[in-house]
């Protein structure tokens, strides 16, 4: 089952696809969303503290585990993008961080972009010092995603 924000019936898919960071908490996604080979929606929470019992997806786990992590990363510098919609493609790896390709801005807390790309590699395990993005830190704490 796939966690959805504010779902809106009928939505049509967004003109900037929106990955938001939000405070001591999971990652909102606002695009049309490919997992496992199946759309699966245009609004998912993704997990980056590594507690929920539903990875990829939050299940509000961060809340019991006092997760806290900053939504104002520094500012990463980008180009605007050509195209700012369209599917983004979701891959968990196995015991690693969450993949994502297709147009994307990702937002801070206090809405500033902070960075444009075509892909990214998110932190999921909640032990990077560099999140959201994965920095390798899963592997040394043994992150399991199962």
């Amino acid at each position: 089952m796939v966690a959805k924000i504010d779902p809106v019936p009928d939505e049509q898919p967004p003109q900037v696809n929106v990955l938001r960071i939000l405070e001591n908490g999971p990652l909102a996604l606002h695009a049309p969303v490919r997992f496992e080979g199946s759309d699966i929606g245009l609004r998912v929470t993704l997990c980056r503290c590594g507690a929920s019992k539903r990875k990829p997806f939050c299940d509000g786990s961060h809340s019991a585990a006092r997760f806290t992590a900053s939504a104002e990363p520094p500012v990463q510098e980008s180009v605007p993008l050509a195209q700012r919609d369209g599917p983004v493609q979701l891959t968990a790896i196995p015991n690693g961080p969450l993949k994502l390709i297709g147009p994307l801005e990702i937002v801070s807390g206090s809405g500033r972009t902070v960075d444009r790309c075509n892909e990214a590699f998110l932190c999921r395990c909640g032990a990077s010092p560099r999140k959201p993005y994965c920095d390798g830190t899963h592997k040394k704490i043994g992150f399991r995603s199962d």
